[in-house]
């Protein structure tokens, strides 16, 4: 509460600044976006008009639900035309919010954000890398990000059901994960009687294997880039130690500690939906336990922290803490300073638990003890979500208000919540998020394509058996990357490393 009374506040003094022009009160704006979710209509949410009662400002909206519609809408918009106000969900990459602000098209926000968006602003403070996320190389700010507090990571979840009954602790390194592998493997681990049926190490593609690097001191990001104490940009796949996780993983498929249907299964055919059924994984990637199994699994699965190497764990940092170019402001906006301060009630407890849980004693209620729950009438409507609730779908701008869910009355969730808080403590960033021109874009995505297909590919025929792990296979498998643009990949990362990173 006294957060919503500091924004009214902080309106009335933007008015006596001038800022609020006379007569703003009952002013309509324009606000398009995407948004793709199934049965959510804007014009029916609940949150839009939630938002209006907090703070007064109207917004005509246009949703677009097609991504091709948005994008073709986005590239269509120029200065003085007929343009929305505000661009919400706007998914904005790097080089639309230069070109949108070359054009004329959106607004430099950079000189509004300490005075129209206080709770941003309080949070840029705080911690500096959020204002260096959305700030162009130029120095100019062209949207608002969202802000997660503890990102979710692609991370092994352990079954403890399946240590007590083996006896054994959770691993903390190669070796011990390994001897735990195989303890699941050789007994009957979920308890039902069939010694055969549990899968040690579930995981999906290659994509999930390499995230093991991180116990041979291998993290990269999803170009397999990473970046060295010194500045120079490497490639994790041609590193010498990516060949010891190779030799690694080919073991443990050979001995049946990983699932073989890894490399051919999808999420869809790894997702168990009864309860009732035996627990087969002893571990298994996920970034949420619950998108693969039901609830009622929960409390069964706990996060496998980072392994260490040479003493230290770390762990490749995949959940965005920053995500840029949720929301803009266009040059056709009369107050820029008013749906500014709209949006920046979405960086405050208020705003973000209504996008995301909805209105307290409608959709939620706090109980004695501090906790919350959703009400009856909420848990009875199956389509509370989409219709009370703006979060899915794309990137809302706002943060996470993790403080007040953690609240929520369930156990199970408060506890998993703890346990993703101290694993993001390991996680480190390989590599800089930084900000690519269209061409630049355009030309790196033709190259990845390449070199990733020859990267999954090869991790496939060598943990499958179907190539032998050898000193000679290794530098065929460089010569291969190198003859699809390996060199000219990391000429252009560095470039634009050094360029933006000020060396």
């Amino acid at each position: 509460m006294k957060r919503l009374t500091l924004w009214i506040l902080i309106l009335a003094c933007l008015a006596s600044a001038g800022l609020l022009p006379a007569g703003a009160e009952g002013e309509s704006y324009v606000l398009a976006g995407y948004d793709p979710t199934q049965y959510r209509v804007w014009s029916e949410n609940a949150f839009f008009a939630s938002m209006e009662e907090m703070t007064g400002v109207h917004f005509e909206l246009k949703q677009y639900t097609s991504l091709s519609s948005w994008e073709e809408a986005k590239a269509s918009f120029t200065a003085g035309a007929d343009m929305p106000d505000v661009l919400f969900k706007a998914q904005l990459t790097g080089y639309e919010c230069a070109e949108m602000l070359d054009k004329g098209v959106l607004v430099d926000l950079k000189p509004y954000l300490e005075t129209c968006c206080p709770h941003l602003w309080a949070m840029i403070r705080e911690d500096d890398a959020i204002l260096s996320a959305i700030t162009l190389p130029d120095g100019r700010i062209a949207a608002l990000p969202y802000i997660s507090e503890t990102p979710t990571q692609n991370v092994m979840w352990i079954n403890k059901k399946f240590l007590a009954r083996t006896g054994k602790d959770a691993p903390t390194t190669w070796d011990e994960l390994t001897d735990v592998l195989r303890a699941f493997r050789d007994t009957d681990a979920n308890g039902n009687g069939d010694p055969n049926d549990e899968i040690p190490m579930g995981f999906l593609g290659p994509y999930d294997l390499k995230y093991l690097g991180h116990a041979f001191g291998l993290i990269c990001n999803d170009y397999n880039l990473f970046v060295t104490d010194s500045g120079e940009v490497r490639y994790m796949p041609a590193e010498e130690r990516f060949m010891q996780l190779m030799t690694g993983l080919r073991e443990w498929y050979r001995e049946g500690l990983l699932d073989p249907a890894g490399f051919t299964s999808s999420d869809v055919l790894r997702r168990v939906t009864d309860a009732n059924k035996p627990q087969r994984c002893g571990v298994i990637f996920a970034p949420m336990i619950t998108t693969l199994f039901p609830s009622e699994w929960l409390e069964d699965y706990v996060c496998l922290m980072p392994l260490r190497w040479e003493g230290e764990a770390r762990y490749r940092d995949v959940g965005l803490h920053v995500v840029r170019g949720t929301f803009a402001v266009t040059t056709h906006c009369r107050n820029v300073g008013e749906v500014l301060s709209w949006a920046d009630l979405m960086y405050a407890d208020e705003g973000s638990v209504l996008a995301s849980v909805g209105k307290k004693n409608t959709d939620y209620v706090i109980d004695g003890d501090g906790s919350w729950r959703l009400t009856e009438s909420a848990k009875g409507d199956s389509y509370y979500t989409v219709s009370h609730t703006i979060t899915s779908g794309a990137e809302i701008p706002g943060f996470s208000a993790e403080e007040f869910h953690a609240k929520f009355n369930d156990p199970g969730l408060k506890t998993m919540l703890e346990a993703l808080h101290a694993f993001n403590e390991k996680c480190v960033l390989p590599f800089p998020y930084l900000y690519l021109t269209r061409e630049e874009n355009t030309r790196i995505a033709a190259l990845q394509g390449n070199l990733g297909y020859i990267v999954d590919m090869q991790i496939a025929r060598w943990v499958l058996g179907e190539e032998e792990i050898t000193a000679e296979s290794g530098k065929n498998f460089v010569s291969a990357l190198k003859e699809a643009g390996l060199d000219e990949f990391l000429a252009l990362w560095q470039g634009i490393y050094d360029a933006q990173e000020g060396r």
